[in-house]
C-alpha cells in the first residue's frame, strides 16, 4: 500500500551538519506513514553517497537515487517525484528541518479537509547554530498576494496526481520553480488549505535566500518569468516586473476596455482648510477627479443634503459640466442611505463611494482598479489613503484587533518596514471613504445597510461581499488623499457596536488575511 506522504528532496553538497538535522528530523517524525525520496544531483563531496546508501538500508521507507549528471534543482526534483508512490507529495530541502509534528498536522489537516490538493503552514528561519528567527505568520489563501510574493513556500504539501497531471517542475524556473509549479497548480483547483502553525525551519545558510534576499539574484526573473507567463495563461493583461530591493514581483495590469464608472459622493458642502486653504471639500474632490484622471469613461453623482449651499452645486457644475449628476437629499443624515439613492441613479456597471474630503493624487488611480475588479470573484478594490501630512489614512481594514484601518499613522516613509503595504493583496475589509464596486453585486448584497448610519457600514457591505464568496482587494499603486482629521473624536455610539458585534462578531478578532511580514 503506498504512504500517505512523498517526501522530497533533491540532494546536492549540502553542509553535512545541516543535512544530519534535515534526516533527523524526518526520522523523527511522530506520523508514521511516509516515504523518503531522496535523489543525488552527482554531489562531488565523498561523504553524501556512503550516507545516502546508509540511509537507504537504515529504512524501507527511503528511497534513494543517483543522478549520472548533474541536471540542477528542476531535473532532480522530477526525478525525485518520479519515486514517489504516496497520495501527496511534501517539498524539503537537504539543509532545512521539519517540525517535529509536521506530517502529523497535515495528515489532521487532509482528515478535516479531504478534498484538499494543495496545503501550505507557516514557517520561520534557523541559523546555523539552531536558533529561531523570522516568524512568518500567513494568510488563508491569497491570490492576488500571491502574485507578487511567493508567501506559501514552506511547507508545501501537494497532491502527487495534481503535480504529474501539471507537468511537474519545469526547465527554465531554477530559483523559483516551486512558485511556477504552485502557479500552474492553483490555476487548476481551489481546494488550498492554510496550516496556522509554524511546521518548516528554513535553515539560513551562508549562499540560501534565508540569509539574504539577494544571495539568488538568478532567481528574481524566474520569479517574474513565472508569473508573467501563469498570467497570460490566464489571460490577463499586465506588466510584469521585479522589485529587488522588497523581493517581490511587480504586477500592474493593463486595461484595454473602459467599463464606465459612476464615482457617487454624498456631500453637504463642508468647508475645511486643505493644505493652509479654505476649500470646499466636494468642489476640491470633483475638480481632482476631472483633472488628474486619466481614464475617461466616468460620471459624478452627487448627493446632496438639504440645505447644501447653491455656490457649492454652481462650483461643481462648473468644474464638472458634462458627466455631473446633481441628486438632492432631503432627509435626516444616513451615509448608507445617501450611498444607495446614488447607486439607483446611476447606470455603470461599476460604482465608486467617494468621500467628499478626499484628493486624487495618482493619475491612473482608476485604471488601478478597474484592472483589479475584472477578476469574476472581486466586489471590491480600494487604494492607499493618506492624510494630508502623508502618513498613511487606510490601507484596507484589519479585524485582528478591532475594526480599524490597516497601520493608519504610520508614515509613508515606513513603507519599507510593511512589505504588505507594498503589494496588491486580498483584505477583509476596505473604508468607505473610496471603494470601486461591481454595482450587480451590491445589489446582490443588498448594498448598504441602512441601519449602519454613520459607522461600520464599510465593514458591514465588506463582511456581505465575504460571505457571499467574493474577494476584496487592496491596491497600493492608486493613491488618494484623504483629509479625515487624525485625531478625529470618536462618534461610535454603543448601538452601532452591538449591532455590528451581532451580525459580524465570528469575522471579528479572526481576520484571514492582515498578517505583517
Amino acid at each position: 500500500m503506498s504512504s500517505l506522504f512523498s517526501v522530497i528532496t533533491p540532494v546536492y553538497n549540502p553542509p553535512q551538519y545541516a543535512f544530519e538535522k534535515c534526516v533527523e528530523t524526518v526520522l523523527a517524525q511522530e506520523f508514521k506513514d511516509w516515504e523518503w525520496c531522496l535523489v543525488d544531483d552527482c554531489s562531488t563531496a565523498p561523504w553524501i553517497k556512503t550516507r545516502l546508501n546508509e540511509l537507504q538500508a537504515l529504512d524501507q521507507r527511503i528511497k534513494v537515487y543517483f543522478r549520472s549528471e548533474n541536471g540542477g534543482i528542476v531535473a532532480a526534483s522530477n526525478d525525485a517525484i518520479s519515486l514517489a508512490s504516496g497520495e501527496f507529495v511534501v517539498l524539503l530541502d537537504n539543509d532545512d528541518e521539519l517540525h517535529l509534528d509536521a506530517l502529523k498536522e497535515v495528515a489532521t489537516c487532509i482528515d478535516a479537509n479531504p478534498s484538499a490538493d494543495y496545503i501550505y503552514s507557516d514557517e520561520d528561519k534557523i541559523t546555523e547554530d539552531g536558533k529561531h528567527f523570522d516568524e512568518f505568520v500567513k494568510p488563508n489563501w491569497s491570490p492576488e498576494r500571491f502574485l507578487s510574493q511567493n508567501y506559501c513556500s514552506h511547507l508545501s504539501v501537494i497532491r502527487t496526481t495534481l503535480v504529474n497531471q501539471v507537468g511537474r517542475f519545469r526547465n527554465g524556473f531554477d530559483g523559483a520553480q516551486d512558485y511556477d509549479l504552485f502557479l500552474r497548480i492553483t490555476e487548476q483547483t481551489k481546494n488550498i488549505v492554510h496550516i496556522p502553525k509554524v511546521l518548516y525551519h528554513w535553515r539560513a545558510v551562508p549562499g540560501s535566500t534565508a540569509s539574504a534576499n539577494n544571495a539568488k539574484l538568478y532567481a528574481y526573473s524566474a520569479a517574474a518569468k513565472a508569473v508573467d507567463e501563469h498570467l497570460k495563461r490566464r489571460r490577463i493583461n499586465a506588466e510584469v516586473s521585479f522589485d529587488e530591493a522588497l523581493s517581490l514581483v511587480r504586477v500592474k495590469r493593463r486595461v484595454i476596455a473602459q467599463p464606465k464608472v459612476s464615482i457617487i459622493i454624498p456631500t453637504c458642502g463642508t468647508r475645511k482648510s486643505i493644505f493652509g486653504v479654505d476649500t470646499c471639500l466636494v468642489v476640491n474632490a470633483v475638480e481632482s477627479i476631472e483633472r488628474k484622471s486619466s481614464y475617461t469613461n466616468f460620471e459624478i453623482i452627487v448627493v446632496v443634503d438639504k440645505g447644501t449651499p447653491q455656490q457649492v452645486i454652481t462650483d461643481l457644475e462648473t468644474v464638472c459640466p458634462d458627466r455631473l449628476k446633481i441628486i438632492d437629499y432631503d432627509k435626516p443624515f444616513n451615509f448608507s442611505d445617501k450611498c444607495n439613492i446614488g447607486v439607483v441613479n446611476s447606470d455603470a456597471p461599476l460604482v465608486l463611494m467617494l468621500n467628499d474630503d478626499t484628493e486624487v493624487i495618482s493619475h491612473d488611480w482608476l485604471e488601478t482598479m478597474v484592472g483589479h475588479i475584472a477578476d469574476d470573484d472581486v466586489a471590491m478594490v480600494g487604494p492607499l489613503l493618506l492624510f494630508e501630512d502623508g502618513r498613511i489614512q487606510s490601507a484596507g481594514h484589519s479585524n485582528t484587533h478591532s475594526l480599524h484601518n490597516f497601520c493608519a499613522g504610520s508614515s509613508n516613509k515606513d513603507f519599507g518596514h510593511f512589505r504588505m503595504l507594498k503589494l496588491a493583496r486580498e483584505v477583509s475589509g476596505l473604508t468607505g471613504a473610496c471603494a470601486l464596486i461591481k454595482r450587480d453585486v451590491y445589489f446582490e448584497v443588498g448594498g448598504m445597510s441602512e441601519v449602519f448610519p454613520l459607522a461600520f457600514n464599510d465593514c458591514d457591505i465588506a463582511f456581505k461581499f465575504l460571505e457571499h464568496g467574493y474577494r476584496i482587494i487592496w491596491t497600493p499603486n492608486a493613491r488618494l488623499f484623504h483629509f479625515e482629521s487624525a485625531t478625529r473624536p470618536e462618534h461610535v455610539k454603543p448601538s452601532e457596536v452591538k449591532l455590528i458585534m451581532s451580525r459580524w462578531g465570528r469575522k471579528i478578532n479572526n481576520d484571514e488575511y492582515c498578517k505583517i511580514h
